[in-house]
């Protein structure tokens, strides 16, 4: 049986990467053209020739913007703090009773749990803030969610029913 001290050794605090796309002015474009084929396809129906040269072009628009969004869409990864890091994280930031806030300051505690928890890139508070001011609500929300969850969810092994499934169905070597 392994000692505390070899299962301390051991433990290593879980991640989560949070794609951020920094070309989000790019969905109205991908939504014009994704209305384009929905209007090339309806066109098609009544006609006897299939599918139209403006229907495939806008197919190919669309694909063009979502290669485009991907290239812009850089991964945050972030790590979990220990119970008492978290514990000391919200402590600095109290709840403001006239606010009706119950466990910590809403304005100042994601910010700061976001810096304390990013790993690449490494940012301080300040660095944080911009990147949450710089952000959609939307955008805030996910990568909030995002840490929010990796900080209060318990771990557990994954078994991937996907992988399971392939290796199955694979044919042995």
């Amino acid at each position: 049986m392994a000692s505390i001290d070899d299962i301390l050794g051991q433990i290593r605090l879980p991640e989560a990467v949070y794609p951020l796309c920094t070309r989000a002015d790019l969905r109205a474009e991908w939504e014009q053209a994704e209305q384009e084929i929905a209007r090339a396809e309806v066109e098609a129906r009544d006609s006897l020739a299939g599918a139209s040269n403006a229907g495939k072009k806008a197919a190919q628009r669309v694909r063009d913007l979502e290669a485009e969004m991907a290239e812009h869409t850089v991964p945050i990864r972030v790590r979990a703090l220990t119970h008492k890091a978290l514990s000391d994280l919200i402590a600095a930031h109290p709840p403001r009773e006239d606010k009706g806030e119950r466990t910590f300051n809403v304005d100042t505690f994601g910010v700061a749990l976001l810096a304390e928890s990013a790993v690449d890139p490494v940012m301080n508070q300040e660095k944080a803030g911009l990147l949450v001011d710089s952000l959609t609500q939307g955008q805030w929300d996910d990568l909030w969610t995002t840490i929010w969850s990796l900080n209060q969810n318990s771990v557990s092994v994954p078994k991937s029913l996907r992988a399971s499934e392939l290796l199955r169905t694979s044919p042995k070597r």
